[in-house]
């Protein structure tokens, strides 16, 4: 898959969500913080390692990795659905959330972390879509 794969994908979940109706888009629609729990962790302030992900779009599951290294002190992060090539993405930490943000072609894209021990749960928007993934890390 090509990067810009990715970006189809979740363009076309965003029309398909739509058709369904808006109400029905977001009854299915997380609301918060993507389940978040008391369980939930926050993070650490440099949240190094590899995230594998499953993103659930409407017509099928989407395989992506994010990477989180330290960058001088500073995390970096990309973003890497599956086939694609890996695309940097900012990061921001604040107590129980890892947000990623990232353009693609049709705007910004955010994807929404928590975690609970080696357990990640969250949720993505993109261009009026929204949905949620779970995955692991490798810690």
């Amino acid at each position: 898959m090509k990067a810009s794969s990715i970006l189809r994908a979740l363009g076309t979940s965003a029309l398909l969500a739509l058709a369904a109706g808006t109400a029905r888009a977001q009854a299915a629609a997380p609301s918060g913080s993507a389940g978040a729990t008391a369980a939930s962790t926050p993070w650490a302030a440099m949240p190094t390692g590899t995230y594998e992900l499953l993103i659930q779009l409407p017509e099928r599951p989407l395989p992506a990795t994010i990477v989180v290294r330290d960058s001088s002190g500073v995390p970096a992060a990309t973003f890497q659905p599956e086939g694609d090539p890996a695309q940097p993405v900012k990061i921001a930490i604040k107590g129980k959330e890892l947000t990623l943000n990232g353009d693609a072609p049709k705007g910004p894209f955010e994807i929404v972390l928590l975690h609970q021990g080696t357990d990640v749960t969250g949720r993505w928007t993109y261009a009026g879509d929204r949905g949620t993934l779970t995955g692991k890390t490798d810690k």
